[in-house]
């Protein structure tokens, strides 16, 4: 049985595809912030933990000293554009954020605090793909790959929270550009 896939990785022409877990894992959707954030200040609203991706699951995090990649991201930020620095897993620093300032009502009133924690597991293939494949899969993605590790969220459909509203079923995906060796993450979004 084929289950939503609430994350996508792209990296050296293989797919990664992330869903949801029965058990405990070392990646996980949603939850609470395990990051400090330092740096650029932002507010008054917090930053969302989207995922966080363990390196279990993606081995080339490894091979730059990251246990774990955390992906976060300004949901109370309208048309957020930001990037940070991974220092270690619990330790981000937010090198800008645009709009540093939170909207009460965006992405919608009463958007929740936290996303529902949900653990993942790769699928059993990450097969052979190219930018191409990946990119066809989302709105407004790049012509050219961006970055050596490039990540999709899409709005997930079975783990009882709206991402975008109306924007869910517009296919408005979360992008993250992951410079590993300069352990740098840029996360913007996505429409059609």
């Amino acid at each position: 049985m084929c289950r939503e896939a609430l994350v996508i990785a792209f990296h050296d022409e293989r797919l990664y595809r992330f869903e949801q877990a029965g058990q405990h894992s070392a990646s996980v959707f949603g939850g609470p912030m395990p990051s400090h954030v330092l740096g650029k200040s932002y507010g008054p609203k917090p930053l969302h933990r989207i995922a966080c991706l363990g390196g279990w699951h993606l081995p080339m995090l490894n091979a730059h000293q990251l246990i774990e990649l955390p992906l976060v991201y300004g949901m109370h930020y309208s048309g957020c554009a930001m990037s940070y620095r991974i220092e270690y897993a619990h330790k981000i620093e937010l090198i800008s954020i645009e709009p540093a300032t939170s909207s009460d009502d965006f992405p919608y009133l009463n958007f929740p605090a936290l996303l529902p924690f949900a653990p993942l597991r790769l699928t059993d293939t990450a097969p052979r793909a190219s930018y191409e494949d990946f990119a066809a899969r989302f709105p407004n993605m790049p012509e050219q790959q961006t970055a050596e590790l490039m990540i999709a969220v899409p709005p997930p459909a079975t783990l009882g929270v709206s991402l975008w509203a109306e924007g869910d079923g517009e296919g408005v995906t979360i992008l993250f550009e992951c410079d590993l060796k300069e352990r740098k993450v840029t996360a913007t979004n996505l429409m059609s």
